[in-house]
């Protein structure tokens, strides 16, 4: 083959390929409508100015490429049920796959989460590794459909463990988590330091009692919304993006500013 030929076939793979990727962003909508719950600091705020961590950050990233976001916020089950049903919610704002297994979602977390174990401030029990779920009290409290991690999530899945379970449904779940917790309906209970910083409730009763890992979680889309795969690539690139995550420590440093004190973790036994 010659230089010239060479050339040219390098020209027209290079146009062919900008054509499909053309094609890939004249498919993306103008508009989205993810379905949520109230989950803050993440999904919403204390006001409607704020309207969440990852609300905000998301908006602006899909501004960029002129999409516009519409967040709708329902009890979690539901928002699970609308995001895996026909109907006008395109997926769910924030996920994990154990949440949401027959959505799609992308290879880059929009962020982390860090899950941690709450008691009364009279209890002497810690989580430190997976032994730990062997003695701690019961029953525990959490919400239900939420996916916190392993090994929580193998812990409540297991048929044995269905009567340490105390699961929630419905609206103002973590303040009611933190009710049980003080009336000692419950003897744990799982959340996120963000979200338990956020809340605005007497926490001089609570103790924290040790933390699982950082674990990511995801935006969520149908998959059968012809655009969802090309958007999810196109928001893997954005999430990596350096410049993205540098913005989203300034957003998270704005939210934490009006945050409550992180509660004290108790030492070990």
């Amino acid at each position: 083959m010659g230089l010239t030929q060479l050339v040219n076939l390098v020209i027209i793979s290079a146009l062919i390929n900008l054509a499909v990727f053309a094609r890939g962003l004249a498919a993306l909508p103008s508009q989205i409508t993810l379905a949520s719950t109230h989950w803050a600091p993440y999904t919403s705020g204390d006001s409607p100015q704020q309207l969440g961590i990852v609300t905000e950050y998301l908006t602006e990233i899909l501004a960029k490429h002129q999409i516009r976001l519409v967040v709708e916020r329902y009890p979690w089950m539901r928002a699970v049920k609308l995001a895996n049903s026909e109907g006008h919610i395109d997926g769910l704002l924030t996920a994990v796959h154990e949440e949401a297994p027959a959505l799609l979602f992308g290879q880059v977390p929009i962020m982390d989460y860090k899950v941690s174990f709450f008691t009364h401030k009279d209890s002497d029990w810690s989580f430190v590794d997976e032994s730990s779920l062997l003695s701690m009290p019961s029953p525990l409290g959490l919400i239900a459909g939420y996916g916190y991690g392993e090994p929580i999530d193998s812990f409540i899945d297991d048929p044995e463990h269905r009567q340490l379970v105390h699961a929630i449904k419905g609206d103002q779940l973590q303040l009611r988590l933190l009710k049980l917790l003080e009336y000692r309906r419950v003897a744990v209970v799982i959340e996120d330091e963000l979200v338990m910083q956020s809340l605005h409730y007497d926490k001089s009763l609570i103790r924290q009692a040790g933390t699982l890992n950082h674990s990511p979680f995801y935006l969520a889309l149908k998959p059968s919304l012809g655009w969802s795969k090309p958007l999810l690539r196109l928001l893997d690139q954005e999430f990596a993006s350096l410049e993205n995550q540098q913005r989203l420590d300034s957003i998270i440093s704005r939210y934490l500013i009006n945050a409550e004190p992180t509660l004290r973790e108790s030492t070990q036994p």
